[in-house]
């Protein structure tokens, strides 16, 4: 932080609203990309596992 950056009211919080990262894309997409990914990789793992030895 540079001087003349305001504190943070929180001070627990190691960023201030203007510095927190931005994740492009919205919470509603990644959410879809991760239940399509686990729903790929259980797919996967049911297919492995119809040729595991008993």
């Amino acid at each position: 932080m540079a001087g003349d950056d305001p504190e943070p009211n929180d001070p627990l919080s190691p960023y201030s609203p203007s510095q927190v990262p931005d994740v492009p894309g919205n919470g509603r997409r990644w959410v879809a990309i991760l239940l399509a990914l686990m729903l790929l990789l259980g797919a996967f793992y049911g297919f492995l596992s119809l040729f595991r030895p008993l």
